[in-house]
Protein backbone atom coordinates (compact mmCIF):
# COMPACT_ATOMS: atom_id res chain seq x y z
CA UNK A 1 0.00 0.00 0.00
CA UNK A 2 1.57 3.08 -1.07
CA UNK A 3 1.94 6.05 1.48
CA UNK A 4 -0.05 9.28 1.49
CA UNK A 5 2.30 12.35 1.57
CA UNK A 6 0.71 15.90 2.27
CA UNK A 7 2.49 18.91 0.53
CA UNK A 8 1.02 21.51 3.11
CA UNK A 9 -1.05 21.71 6.10
CA UNK A 10 -3.51 22.98 3.84
CA UNK A 11 -3.85 19.94 2.07
CA UNK A 12 -3.93 18.01 5.21
CA UNK A 13 -7.02 19.91 6.40
CA UNK A 14 -9.08 19.62 3.13
CA UNK A 15 -8.49 15.75 3.83
CA UNK A 16 -9.61 15.78 6.88
CA UNK A 17 -12.81 18.47 6.58
CA UNK A 18 -15.37 15.51 6.80
CA UNK A 19 -13.95 14.77 10.53
CA UNK A 20 -13.86 18.23 11.13
CA UNK A 21 -17.37 18.87 10.12
CA UNK A 22 -18.53 15.44 12.22
CA UNK A 23 -17.26 16.93 15.26
CA UNK A 24 -18.47 20.64 14.99
CA UNK A 25 -22.09 18.92 14.22
CA UNK A 26 -21.85 16.59 17.38
CA UNK A 27 -20.79 19.70 19.20
CA UNK A 28 -23.21 21.68 18.45
CA UNK A 29 -25.94 19.36 18.99
CA UNK A 30 -24.19 19.38 22.76
CA UNK A 31 -25.11 23.44 22.56
CA UNK A 32 -21.97 24.48 21.35
CA UNK A 33 -22.79 26.49 18.29
CA UNK A 34 -20.41 29.15 17.77
CA UNK A 35 -17.25 26.56 17.23
CA UNK A 36 -16.18 25.85 13.43
CA UNK A 37 -13.69 23.06 11.58
CA UNK A 38 -11.03 25.56 11.88
CA UNK A 39 -11.19 25.91 15.54
CA UNK A 40 -11.15 22.40 16.19
CA UNK A 41 -8.49 22.12 13.59
CA UNK A 42 -6.50 24.84 15.84
CA UNK A 43 -7.11 22.84 18.80
CA UNK A 44 -5.99 19.60 17.51
CA UNK A 45 -3.14 20.93 15.77
CA UNK A 46 -1.76 23.13 18.80
CA UNK A 47 -2.59 20.96 21.12
CA UNK A 48 -2.77 17.39 20.53
CA UNK A 49 -0.50 16.76 17.11
CA UNK A 50 2.12 19.47 18.25
CA UNK A 51 5.03 17.46 19.06
CA UNK A 52 3.15 14.32 17.36
CA UNK A 53 5.77 12.69 14.66
CA UNK A 54 4.58 10.11 12.26
CA UNK A 55 0.90 10.36 12.61
CA UNK A 56 -1.62 8.32 10.06
CA UNK A 57 -4.24 9.61 8.81
CA UNK A 58 -6.67 7.06 10.72
CA UNK A 59 -5.05 8.56 13.63
CA UNK A 60 -5.84 12.12 13.78
CA UNK A 61 -9.79 11.20 12.34
CA UNK A 62 -9.94 9.43 15.58
CA UNK A 63 -8.12 12.03 17.35
CA UNK A 64 -10.53 14.61 16.14
CA UNK A 65 -14.00 12.27 16.73
CA UNK A 66 -13.08 11.23 20.13
CA UNK A 67 -11.83 13.99 21.81
CA UNK A 68 -13.45 15.56 24.74
CA UNK A 69 -15.61 18.33 23.89
CA UNK A 70 -15.14 20.20 26.94
CA UNK A 71 -11.06 20.29 25.89
CA UNK A 72 -12.13 21.60 22.58
CA UNK A 73 -14.78 24.43 24.33
CA UNK A 74 -12.24 25.77 27.00
CA UNK A 75 -9.60 25.83 23.99
CA UNK A 76 -12.52 28.16 22.26
CA UNK A 77 -12.95 30.45 25.31
CA UNK A 78 -9.26 31.10 25.75
CA UNK A 79 -8.76 31.72 22.40
CA UNK A 80 -11.43 34.13 21.65
CA UNK A 81 -11.67 35.77 25.41
CA UNK A 82 -9.98 39.46 25.80
CA UNK A 83 -7.25 38.68 28.20
CA UNK A 84 -8.75 41.49 30.56
CA UNK A 85 -11.63 40.57 30.75
CA UNK A 86 -13.00 40.57 33.94
CA UNK A 87 -16.05 39.45 35.50
CA UNK A 88 -17.28 41.44 38.32
CA UNK A 89 -19.00 40.09 41.08
CA UNK A 90 -22.45 41.50 41.51
CA UNK A 91 -23.89 41.37 45.17
CA UNK A 92 -27.21 39.20 44.62
CA UNK A 93 -30.44 40.26 46.13
CA UNK A 94 -31.31 39.21 49.59
CA UNK A 95 -33.77 36.30 49.68
CA UNK A 96 -36.72 36.71 51.84
CA UNK A 97 -36.41 34.92 55.15
CA UNK A 98 -39.66 32.76 55.19
CA UNK A 99 -38.26 31.47 58.91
Amino acid sequence: MEDIVFSSQEELYNRITPALRSKKKLLHQEGFKSINEQDIWDFMRLNKWRNSNGLELCDMVDDILNTDNVLIMEFYHQKYMPKDFKIEEVELPKLKDIT
